[in-house]
């Protein structure tokens, strides 16, 4: 090998450059990798995604009746939560036979009301997958004829076809719904 001017060898000074310029470069890539990667998660997380087969971007119309199901329910009104059932809706209590259409449902509503005033529920949970809802309430209600007030936990299974409510199951424990 030659000899530079300042005594050192040729090849070992191109060598040591080649060396420090890919180090140089590694860094200025790591350094740049980790810049992007913040930006590029947040577009990302951004983004509409599609879930369950519905476009992120078109509401699901499953979630917009359970979100109906509870505003109506919590707010005690029963004309308008009987506009979310089909004309045949099928409805069942523990220990009941199932109730089978609108007039069906707006009398049972009506025999709620007289055993029962001062109605407090609260969802505590709402599931939607596919066309079913599950929506778990805690419950404090006020049995006229005993001025008894008492609490219940139940789960509401809502089957849905159309838009509308067309089968709905109820369970609770029945014990501590005795006025």
């Amino acid at each position: 090998m030659a000899k530079k001017a300042g005594g050192k060898k040729k090849g070992r000074t191109q060598k040591a450059a080649r060396k420090k310029a890919a180090v140089r470069s590694s860094a200025r890539k790591k350094k740049s990798a980790a810049r992007t990667k913040p930006r590029v998660a947040a577009r990302r997380a951004a983004r509409p995604r599609s879930v369950a087969g519905v476009p992120a971007n078109r509401p699901d119309p499953v979630r917009e009746l359970a979100k109906r199901i509870v505003d109506l329910t919590i707010a005690n009104d029963d004309e308008g939560c009987l506009g979310l059932y089909a004309a045949h809706a099928e409805s069942a209590e523990p220990g009941t036979p199932p109730m089978v259409g609108i007039d069906a449902l707006r009398n049972k509503y009506a025999q709620f009301r007289t055993m029962t005033s001062n109605i407090e529920g609260r969802a505590r949970n709402v599931w939607v997958d596919g066309n079913t809802i599950i929506i778990e309430w805690n419950n404090k209600m006020t049995f006229r004829e005993s001025g008894v007030t008492v609490e219940s936990q139940e789960v509401a299974i809502h089957e849905v076809e159309n838009g509308k409510i067309v089968r709905e199951r109820y369970y609770y424990d029945r014990s501590g719904m005795q006025p």
